[in-house]
Protein backbone atom coordinates (compact mmCIF):
# COMPACT_ATOMS: atom_id res chain seq x y z
CA UNK A 1 0.00 0.00 0.00
CA UNK A 2 1.36 3.39 -1.05
CA UNK A 3 1.52 5.92 1.63
CA UNK A 4 -0.88 8.60 0.27
CA UNK A 5 -3.43 5.72 0.67
CA UNK A 6 -2.29 4.75 3.79
CA UNK A 7 -2.41 8.24 5.14
CA UNK A 8 -5.99 8.81 3.65
CA UNK A 9 -7.08 5.58 5.54
CA UNK A 10 -5.64 7.10 8.84
CA UNK A 11 -7.65 10.36 8.46
CA UNK A 12 -10.52 8.41 7.88
CA UNK A 13 -10.19 6.59 10.77
CA UNK A 14 -9.74 9.55 13.15
CA UNK A 15 -12.18 11.44 12.08
CA UNK A 16 -14.91 8.80 12.04
CA UNK A 17 -13.62 8.56 15.99
CA UNK A 18 -14.54 12.19 16.58
CA UNK A 19 -18.39 11.66 15.10
CA UNK A 20 -19.28 10.89 18.16
CA UNK A 21 -18.49 13.60 20.34
CA UNK A 22 -19.96 15.96 17.77
CA UNK A 23 -23.04 18.30 18.45
CA UNK A 24 -26.53 17.44 16.05
CA UNK A 25 -26.20 20.84 15.01
CA UNK A 26 -23.10 20.45 13.62
CA UNK A 27 -23.28 16.99 12.01
CA UNK A 28 -26.74 17.82 10.43
CA UNK A 29 -25.05 21.02 9.06
CA UNK A 30 -22.23 18.83 7.71
CA UNK A 31 -24.51 16.71 6.02
CA UNK A 32 -26.37 19.62 4.15
CA UNK A 33 -22.81 20.88 3.28
CA UNK A 34 -22.50 17.59 1.79
CA UNK A 35 -25.90 16.98 -0.11
CA UNK A 36 -25.01 20.61 -1.21
CA UNK A 37 -22.17 20.08 -2.55
CA UNK A 38 -23.26 16.86 -4.44
CA UNK A 39 -26.04 18.78 -5.91
CA UNK A 40 -23.09 20.91 -7.21
CA UNK A 41 -21.48 18.37 -8.68
CA UNK A 42 -21.14 17.69 -12.36
CA UNK A 43 -21.98 14.84 -14.07
CA UNK A 44 -20.23 13.35 -17.04
CA UNK A 45 -22.05 13.63 -20.54
CA UNK A 46 -21.80 10.69 -22.70
CA UNK A 47 -22.76 13.02 -25.87
CA UNK A 48 -20.49 13.52 -28.40
CA UNK A 49 -20.26 17.41 -29.68
CA UNK A 50 -18.42 18.40 -33.24
CA UNK A 51 -16.40 21.04 -32.78
CA UNK A 52 -18.18 24.00 -35.12
CA UNK A 53 -21.50 22.61 -35.31
CA UNK A 54 -24.02 23.89 -32.49
CA UNK A 55 -26.21 22.21 -29.78
CA UNK A 56 -28.12 20.78 -32.75
CA UNK A 57 -25.96 17.28 -33.63
CA UNK A 58 -25.69 14.98 -30.73
CA UNK A 59 -25.28 11.77 -30.71
CA UNK A 60 -25.24 9.59 -27.71
CA UNK A 61 -22.60 6.67 -27.40
CA UNK A 62 -23.56 5.35 -23.82
CA UNK A 63 -27.13 4.19 -25.50
CA UNK A 64 -26.35 3.11 -28.60
CA UNK A 65 -23.45 1.28 -27.55
CA UNK A 66 -24.17 -2.25 -27.47
CA UNK A 67 -26.43 -1.59 -31.19
CA UNK A 68 -23.39 -0.48 -32.62
CA UNK A 69 -21.20 -3.28 -31.50
CA UNK A 70 -23.77 -5.28 -32.66
CA UNK A 71 -24.03 -4.44 -35.96
CA UNK A 72 -20.70 -4.09 -36.29
CA UNK A 73 -20.13 -7.70 -35.36
CA UNK A 74 -23.21 -8.79 -37.54
CA UNK A 75 -21.41 -7.39 -40.37
CA UNK A 76 -18.30 -8.88 -39.66
CA UNK A 77 -19.55 -12.01 -39.05
CA UNK A 78 -21.25 -11.65 -42.68
CA UNK A 79 -18.74 -10.43 -44.31
CA UNK A 80 -16.14 -12.94 -43.61
CA UNK A 81 -18.54 -15.95 -43.82
CA UNK A 82 -19.30 -14.91 -47.62
CA UNK A 83 -15.35 -14.49 -48.03
CA UNK A 84 -15.03 -17.92 -46.77
CA UNK A 85 -17.69 -19.37 -49.14
CA UNK A 86 -16.42 -17.72 -51.78
CA UNK A 87 -12.41 -19.25 -50.85
CA UNK A 88 -14.19 -22.87 -50.27
CA UNK A 89 -16.00 -22.63 -53.59
CA UNK A 90 -12.67 -21.62 -55.53
CA UNK A 91 -11.10 -24.38 -54.72
CA UNK A 92 -13.84 -27.07 -55.37
CA UNK A 93 -14.04 -24.93 -58.86
CA UNK A 94 -10.32 -25.93 -58.89
CA UNK A 95 -10.34 -29.37 -58.06
CA UNK A 96 -12.48 -29.86 -60.82
CA UNK A 97 -10.80 -28.23 -63.37
CA UNK A 98 -8.02 -30.20 -62.54
CA UNK A 99 -9.61 -33.01 -62.84
CA UNK A 100 -10.95 -32.09 -66.44
CA UNK A 101 -8.07 -30.98 -67.41
CA UNK A 102 -5.81 -34.22 -66.34
CA UNK A 103 -8.51 -36.45 -68.28
CA UNK A 104 -8.27 -37.62 -71.62
CA UNK A 105 -11.42 -36.75 -72.42
CA UNK A 106 -12.71 -34.18 -74.04
CA UNK A 107 -15.07 -31.26 -71.86
CA UNK A 108 -17.88 -31.36 -74.50
CA UNK A 109 -18.35 -35.31 -73.62
CA UNK A 110 -18.87 -34.40 -69.50
CA UNK A 111 -21.99 -32.44 -71.01
CA UNK A 112 -23.65 -35.22 -73.46
CA UNK A 113 -26.51 -36.39 -71.34
CA UNK A 114 -26.00 -40.20 -73.01
CA UNK A 115 -22.45 -39.86 -71.89
CA UNK A 116 -23.73 -39.42 -68.10
CA UNK A 117 -26.39 -42.45 -68.59
CA UNK A 118 -23.12 -45.11 -69.57
CA UNK A 119 -21.09 -43.94 -67.04
CA UNK A 120 -24.20 -44.49 -64.34
CA UNK A 121 -24.24 -47.90 -66.29
CA UNK A 122 -20.94 -48.72 -66.13
CA UNK A 123 -20.04 -48.04 -62.29
CA UNK A 124 -22.98 -50.45 -61.66
CA UNK A 125 -21.33 -53.02 -64.05
CA UNK A 126 -18.39 -52.66 -62.43
CA UNK A 127 -19.71 -53.23 -58.75
CA UNK A 128 -21.09 -56.48 -59.35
Amino acid sequence: MNQDTEFGYKTRQILNEGLDHLDGRITQRLHEARQSALTKQRHPVAILRLAGLDHGFNFNFASHARTLLAVMALTLGATGTYYWNAFVQTQEFEEIDSALLADELPPSAYLDKGFHAWLERGSDSSSE
